[in-house]
């Protein structure tokens, strides 16, 4: 199944509210502020979800959330107040399940995805959007320890300026580490991989259906092959 990055553009909260899910009102302002005088080189300020399976994803100062979303993404569905929708972005495909793809959310729950750990440079929405997406589309070479895996599609600037954010040394939380989170998130074994024999043997039949068979060598080729191994 296709996995969907949603962005949206953050607009100036009401005073004395804060628009960034999670964030606090003087928080958010800076975001608003620096996003509207950085955007032009790159560096706005942005909410994401991703949606699978029918489902949308985000998370905010309240956990995780799930809701119904279309398939392929949009503006339709759950999105919090204060953004616009930007653009929905194709990140990747999925062969989890339902079932385990709740598991993933579970573990994520139990691990640095509670609610009330909000900070806006080093884990924010745009975090947990990036390492669910990483869980979903590189699970399998996750759990077998690659190091430094990245979805090629995801576009950087989504989270940028927070990551200069924390790079400058706005630092006063544990930073997000995207490859390490994603893979706990997966569990310490591959049990459960949806991808079954059946459908990689799909996958790698020729349109026509035919599976290709070794070609067979003509008579005239053996014994120009019979000559070489005589030379030898």
């Amino acid at each position: 199944d296709n996995v969907v990055l949603n962005i949206y553009d953050l607009l100036p909260a009401p005073a004395g509210a804060g628009s960034q899910p999670g964030a606090t009102a003087t928080s958010q302002g800076l975001s608003t502020f620096l996003s509207g005088l950085l955007a032009p080189l790159g560096f706005g300020a942005y909410h994401t979800s991703i949606d699978v399976r029918g489902f949308r994803y985000q998370w905010a100062g309240n956990g995780i959330t799930r809701s119904s979303s279309p398939r392929g993404g949009g503006n339709e569905g759950d999105v919090p107040p204060n953004v616009a929708f930007k653009e929905s972005i194709l990140v990747g495909q999925t062969w989890f399940e339902q079932k385990e793809i709740n598991q993933i959310v579970s573990r994520m729950r139990e691990d640095k995805w509670k609610g009330g750990g909000y900070h806006l440079a080093n884990r924010n929405c745009n975090h947990f959007s990036e390492t669910f997406a990483l869980a979903l589309v590189k699970g399998e070479e996750l759990v077998e320890g690659n190091a430094g895996l990245t979805l090629e599609s995801y576009p950087k600037w989504v989270n940028r300026l927070a990551k200069t954010g924390t790079s400058l040394g706005i630092d006063d939380g544990e930073v997000c580490d995207i490859n390490d989170e994603a893979r706990r998130a997966l569990g310490n074994s591959k049990v459960g991989w949806s991808i079954t024999p059946s459908q990689r043997d799909q996958q790698c039949r020729p349109a026509d259906g035919k599976r290709s068979r070794k070609k067979e060598l003509t008579d005239k080729q053996k014994a120009a092959l019979a000559k070489l191994k005589a030379v030898k």
